[in-house]
């Protein structure tokens, strides 16, 4: 059955408040602009008196109106009653002529007879109307912003793998084994040129170097500088769960557009191949370039994969030197005791993610908690180390070492995955079967584990 039904039923189930988030989300995904959400009430689905419901203030000084309504009965009456409001300005407080267009969504269906009315009102007072039904927002969910049926409607169209770039940021820092992405951009800006430059001419651009060097950094603000100068260009990001990425690809470049893709640790990636033939076999309505980040021991693997595109730009990334470490504690940690400084930077030898990892931990212990990386990577995983002990977990099972390393080297894995898993079972010589009485969490079964615990 076509996913648009299954969003059309969702969308029909959803109240006031639940639909004007959606409709907020779908306006700002469409790129109308920055959304101020008037008649919705922050931390809850709930709507309050406003209007208009949602505004948008244009670079041009003028301004874009939103009403969002699930009404069925009497739709047409109510869309009036919405743009009288809208375009009366002792509501609004803001004149007519300052008004760009109005925007409508619903849930309902008018006829072509109802639409013209509406759009001989705006007409009247020189301002446009754009209307979006529950058939034009389903078909987008469908076919542009898959991300937004997964996460208002609980309907997936594709695995999740591709995202934009704050949910990438977001879906990064949740990870509790990783640290923060969302920090300042720093010292990099001479790689950052090369690296656009570089993209200008070439449809690839691989960034390598050593893990916690900043290459994912370096790369979300390399897509950002990238959009300002090329607004036309949708940036999205590619958030590997060791999921087969053909699905997913189909349904988020199946449409015409610009696009620059992130692929985050490109040898994770389930078939970075894919990626390459997307490049390759581009429509001609599409533009469409990837920047990939790699592990300096892992880059043959992608180099290998990226020949066919005569290899793309390459760009390998060296740590930062020690004046750089202590300029990045000071600016993003707060840190400026000397002593502090130095043994950081001494530890981790040029590693901005070693460096803050280092910090926190210092901050809340003590200098000496930080003899050693081997002592920074004890202290600064406590956490994780806790919540197993929380669970029940046995620290010293082998199996749960196991576990842990699989988890640590894989990063996420799909259990249906019979290749992944025979190597899993063949590596680490953990059996397909879970003993009876055996809790999946603790269980040296690995596949029945998974199920429960597909990412971390």
């Amino acid at each position: 059955m076509s996913k648009i039904n299954p969003i059309q039923q969702a969308l029909l189930k959803l109240d006031g408040g639940a639909f004007q988030k959606l409709a907020d989300a779908y306006l700002v995904a469409k790129r109308f602009g920055t959304a101020n959400c008037i008649g919705s009430v922050p931390g809850a689905n709930k709507v309050r008196t406003g209007t208009p419901d949602t505004l948008i203030a244009l670079p041009n000084g003028r301004y874009l109106f939103a009403e969002h309504t699930t009404q069925q009965a009497g739709l047409l009456a109510k869309m009036k009653g919405d743009l009288g409001k809208c375009l009366d300005p002792d509501k609004t407080g803001i004149p007519v002529e300052r008004i760009e267009g109005v925007i409508l969504c619903f849930t309902g269906k008018i006829d072509a007879k109802e639409q013209e009315e509406l759009t001989e009102i705006c007409r009247e007072k020189g301002v446009g109307l754009d209307l979006y039904g529950i058939d034009a927002i389903s078909l987008d969910l469908y076919d542009k912003y898959p991300h937004l049926a997964r996460d208002f409607l609980d309907v997936p169209i594709d695995t999740g793998q591709i995202v934009p770039p704050d949910q990438f940021v977001s879906l990064y820092n949740h990870n509790k084994l990783a640290t923060r992405l969302n920090l300042g951009f720093h010292f990099r800006e001479e790689e950052l040129d090369r690296l656009l430059a570089a993209l200008e001419g070439e449809r690839l651009a691989i960034l390598s170097g050593k893990a916690g060097v900043g290459k994912s950094r370096l790369a979300l603000e390399m897509c950002r500088r990238f959009r300002v100068a090329h607004p036309e260009y949708e940036v999205l990001c590619i958030f590997g769960r060791n999921r087969d990425l053909w699905e997913d690809l189909k349904s988020q470049f199946s449409r015409a557009s610009k696009f620059l893709i992130l692929v985050d640790d490109a040898n994770r990636v389930s078939r970075f191949d894919y990626v390459v033939d997307l490049l390759l076999h581009q429509r001609e309505d599409q533009r469409i370039k990837v920047v990939a980040t790699v592990r300096d021991c892992a880059l043959l693997k992608v180099q290998e994969a990226a020949q066919p595109l005569g290899g793309g730009a390459e760009l390998a990334l060296a740590p930062f030197t020690d004046d750089q470490i202590k300029t990045l504690l000071t600016d993003e940690c707060e840190i400026h005791n000397y002593h502090y400084l130095d043994r950081i930077a001494d530890i981790t030898k040029g590693n901005p993610r070693l460096a803050v990892m280092a910090a926190e931990v210092a901050k809340e212990e003590s200098l000496n908690s930080i003899r050693d990386v081997s002592a920074l990577y004890d202290r600064y995983f406590s956490s994780v180390r806790e919540d197993l002990k929380k669970e029940g977990a046995d620290l010293k099972r082998a199996d749960l070492l196991k576990t842990a390393a699989i988890v640590s080297f894989f990063k996420a894995v799909d259990h249906a995955n019979e290749e992944m898993m025979d190597i899993i079972e063949t590596a680490f010589a953990i059996p397909p079967g879970r003993p009876s009485g055996r809790p999946p969490s603790v269980s040296t079964n690995w596949r029945c584990w998974t199920c429960t615990k597909t990412r971390w």
